[in-house]
């Protein structure tokens, strides 16, 4: 398990030792309870492993378990134990046969997007805002593995060999009260459905579950689960312009600077919403604008309202940008552009 604070304060990231009250839930039923998995299962109790499910039962051909961890996380620095929980995985068996199938993905199984990483959304916003010229080949040089269009390779695998043919794949998504959806090609955040990839625009996602079964011979022979969370960086932000104000000044400028993870974000609006307020001794949480930038006059701040109010505090308020949305009008009828992509908020 991972944590951390913002701060910086969490004494290490990975904190399974600092687990207690550790509990699985089978289809939202506490195994310690249930006769069937009496004796057949352990929780790790030690260092990295603890916490972590063994499962030594079988399961009937066709029979499917939601398994949930539950615990309490103990925050020695404030004395204080937060409760957690996981999400669901899907645990399932198919009938043995002499043909043994397995599927993979060539990516991780919990897939976090970090918009401070994304070079793609970054070359979008500056060529929607004309500050760059639309090519190509820049903007195919920005899809990575930190890109929002995610491209995800799927294996099927016939005993100790991959397979491209004989199959087919089916994808849902998991929702949180742990059923399961088929996911579609018209979804907004899939891009592409295919036999052997899915694609997805992580913009849209904040936190998801997908499911991917192989089918042969109209019966499930394999699956695979994962999820695509979005990761929340900790930022600092401060106004630039240390300049003080003279008698003659009527206007004030400044630039916010961004630092995340020991690094000066070049366009931090891509990410970030961002409000400028002042406060002076006649006027508090005077809201200006929203950007990287404002410019204000400073008859609206109060200050020098008297020769007791002769100070004044410029400072930006910040918060993550949330995911992205398609955009419709009161009817449910969705914008595009010119080229008929979609117009999100």
């Amino acid at each position: 398990m991972v944590a951390n604070a913002s701060d910086g304060s969490w004494p290490q990231p990975h904190s399974n030792q600092y687990l207690a009250d550790m509990k699985w839930y089978a289809d939202g039923v506490d195994i310690s309870t249930i006769p069937a998995w009496t004796g057949k299962y352990e929780i790790g109790t030690v260092g990295s492993q603890k916490g972590m499910l063994t499962i030594k039962r079988n399961l009937n051909p066709g029979e499917q378990i939601s398994l949930v961890f539950k615990a309490k996380l103990a925050d020695q620095r404030l004395g204080v134990n937060y409760p957690i929980e996981t999400d669901p995985v899907i645990l399932s068996s198919s009938v043995k046969s002499q043909d043994q199938f397995s599927i993979s993905i060539g990516d991780s199984q919990i897939i976090r997007y970090d918009i401070f990483k994304d070079k793609l959304l970054e070359y979008d916003y500056l060529v929607a805002q004309g500050r760059a010229t639309e090519n190509a080949a820049d903007r195919a040089a920005c899809i990575d593995e930190n890109a929002y269009i995610r491209r995800i390779p799927i294996t099927v695998n016939r005993g100790d060999r991959p397979i491209t043919s004989g199959y087919t794949l089916k994808f849902y998504r998991v929702n949180a009260n742990l059923t399961t959806a088929d996911l579609l090609a018209t979804d907004d955040d899939v891009i592409e459905l295919a036999n052997d990839h899915i694609t997805l625009d992580l913009r849209l996602v904040a936190k998801a579950d997908y499911l991917v079964k192989a089918i042969v011979d109209n019966r499930d022979v394999a699956q695979i689960q994962f999820s695509v969370n979005r990761v929340f960086q900790a930022f600092s932000i401060r106004p630039t312009n240390g300049i003080s104000i003279s008698p003659s000044d009527t206007e004030r400028a400044d630039t916010a600077m961004v630092d995340c993870d020991g690094n000066v974000i070049a366009n931090p609006e891509v990410m970030l919403r961002m409000i400028w307020k002042t406060d002076s001794a006649g006027k508090t949480g005077v809201v200006h604008n929203e950007g990287e930038r404002t410019a204000f006059q400073l008859g609206s701040t109060g200050i020098g309202d008297n020769y007791t109010n002769d100070w004044l505090d410029v400072y930006v308020e910040a918060d993550h940008k949330t995911e992205f949305s398609v955009a419709t009008d009161e009817n449910g009828d969705v914008f595009t552009d010119g080229t008929d992509d979609f117009i999100f908020n």
